[in-house]
Parts: structure tokens; sequence; C-alpha cells
């Protein structure tokens, strides 16, 4: 299992049985990614394309910044990615990112995961493959695991477990045949916390079995395919429709522990509700992700963004639901009134 050259084909399966191939390769796509929201950046010397692009950071006197978000490309990448879970779009925006942030994206992305939910580190251990079939090296992969460690003890002030979730990371990584085990050898250890993670990851792709524990290393709830989350919500809005159970909506909600899959979530009570006949049905639905966002599990952030996917998929709703935009617009008007959206929101 070596490393191998940026220019030779990467053809091979994951030893966890976990595929990361993309579908297609390459860079492009429909631009649904970008840099993450961020103006003309004026006056600066900074790449507004490198993932360490801090909108906010003073840059020097008589800079200015025109932001819209002021997020980062790498986290607009990230927050999409968690939200789809689709490695082929994600492989085309990192792509277009350039070489030279590359290792650097795969250390934020595993700092991200880290601070997120079981979800999302599946999430990311599936998209680093997905990437080392794609558009990355395993060179860069392995540089941005070192730049990882190399963090890791000022890491652990905000995440105090992060010396366990990394070696897992890494431990995932080598079996999934996208860092070379020499990595374990020959890695940079500078810190106590990197010191300790090499040892915990060494062991985990040494013990009896690994190759099966690593695959579902995150545990129970990593819920680990989006196709799993999407029959699970479904379930749920169903049984939301049958019953009417705001106390059991709320518990499925919360045993998905993947809050940024709530934005699919949405977008799947949306075209539900568009489908159906029945008014009482579309107020109900629309009802219960009011009710979850005033609980506080759905955000106003979830609500714009699974509307937006909505919008954005109309040209398909409308070949089996001619009036879906029409609906849509009513839905996104009740939407508005009530508070969950913001007044600018168009269909």
């Amino acid at each position: 299992m070596d490393i191998k050259k940026k220019d030779q084909k990467k053809d091979r399966q994951s030893r966890t049985g976990v595929s990361g191939s993309p579908k297609k390769g390459g860079a492009g796509g429909k631009g649904t990614w970008g840099v993450g929201g961020i103006d003309d950046l004026k006056m600066s010397p900074v790449d507004p394309h490198d993932p360490n692009y801090d909108s906010d950071e003073e840059i020097g006197e008589g800079t200015v910044l025109e932001k819209r978000e002021g997020i980062s490309p790498t986290d607009a990448i990230l927050r999409e990615y968690f939200s789809s879970g689709d490695t082929e779009e994600a492989n085309k925006a990192v792509g277009e990112l350039g070489d030279k942030f590359h290792a650097t994206f795969v250390k934020k992305a595993l700092i991200k995961a880290m601070e997120s939910h079981a979800y999302e580190r599946e999430l990311v251990s599936r998209l680093i493959s997905a990437l080392y079939s794609g558009v990355l090296s395993g060179d860069t992969i392995t540089q941005g695991f070192q730049l990882a460690l190399d963090a890791l003890q000022d890491t652990i002030l905000d995440i105090p477990d992060a010396v366990d979730l990394l070696s897992k990371f890494v431990a995932r990584a080598v079996v999934d045949e996208v860092v070379a085990p020499a990595f374990l050898k020959s890695a940079r250890a500078d810190s106590v916390a990197a010191k300790d993670c090499v040892a915990l990851a060494q062991g985990l792709t040494t013990e009896r079995h690994r190759f099966d524990r690593l695959a579902h290393v995150w545990g129970p709830g990593d819920l680990s395919s989006v196709k799993r989350l999407k029959e699970e919500s479904a379930l749920l809005l169903e049984e939301w429709l049958s019953a009417g159970d705001l106390a059991e909506a709320d518990k499925c909600v919360r045993q998905l522990n993947a809050p940024s899959f709530h934005p699919q979530l949405v977008k799947l009570a949306l075209r539900l509700a568009l489908g159906r006949a029945d008014a009482a049905q579309k107020r109900s639905l629309l009802d219960l992700l009011g009710a979850l966002g005033r609980e506080g599990l759905i955000t106003s952030d979830h609500l714009e963004r699974g509307f937006r996917a909505t919008v954005d998929a109309l040209p398909d709703l409308k070949l089996d639901i001619p009036d879906a935009a029409a609906q849509l617009t009513e839905f996104a008007a009740q939407a508005k009134q009530a508070g969950w959206l913001p007044q600018s929101f168009t269909v």
C-alpha cells in the first residue's frame, strides 16, 4: 500500500468496503460551491481562494474587503458536502481551489469533522478516499494529515478528544489505502499530543479485525450513508402525517444525530408537501418544520438552505408536479410570514 505518484491512475477499492470514487473526474460544475459567497477582494495580497482566507481578518492599512457571508471556500465546500453527501461535487470544488491549497483543505476538513458529529466524521473519511481517487495525490493527503498533527497541540484546546479522533482518521485512511502505513513511522510528531496520536493509530491498524472495526470506527451514530438518512427522514415525515406526534418527531430528529443533514430534511418535507393533494397534510408538514425551528433543532439557516435546495430542484420537480413553483412560492410566503424565512427570499 504505497503512496502513489500524482499522475499515476488510482484504481483501487477501499479495504473497509467504503467506496469513495467519484462518478466523474475533473473540475468545473455549476458553480454552486464557488468561493463561499466572498465578493471581490480589493487591494489585498491575500488570495480569496485560500482555505485559510478570513474575510474578517485585518490585512493591512488601506485594505478594503467586501463580503456577503464571510465564509471561507473550505467552509463553503464542507457545509454543502455535509448537507448533500455528494463526493462528486466535492471533488470538483476541491479541484478548483488550486494545488497549493489542497493539503490545507485536508487539514481543515479533519478539524471541522472533529468539531462535529459521527455523521460528519464518516463523511470526511469517505471524502478523503474520494479525493484520493479524484483530484488529490497520496502525497498531498499525507501532507494534510501531517499539518493536522502539527496543529494537534493547539487543536485539543478547543477539542479535548482531538488526539483520539485524529488517530481514528489516520488509521481509517491507512486501511482505506489512502495513506501509506509508512506514515505511522515517518510522521513528524513534535508534540506530546502528536506522539500519542500516532501511537494510538498504530495500535488501531494492528489490532485483530481492524478492517471491519475501522469501517465502523465512528460507531452506530454515523448513519454512514446519506441514503439511510433519507430513508429515516422519510419514515419520520410519514409517521408525522399519520400520528401528528411532535414529541416523537423531535426524538427522531435528535436520533438522526446529523445537524448538517437538516437542510436535506427540510427539502424532503417540502418535496413531500408539494406532492400531496390534501391541503391539510401540506399545512401539517409546514407546521412540523416551524415547530422543529421553534425547538431549535432546525435553525433558520437550515430552513433557508432547504428551501433554496428545493428551488434549485424545481426543473425536475415540475416534471411530476407542474404547479410546483406556484406551490413553493406559497410555502415560502407562509414561512416568511411566520418569521422563519428572510423577507428577501424569492422562489
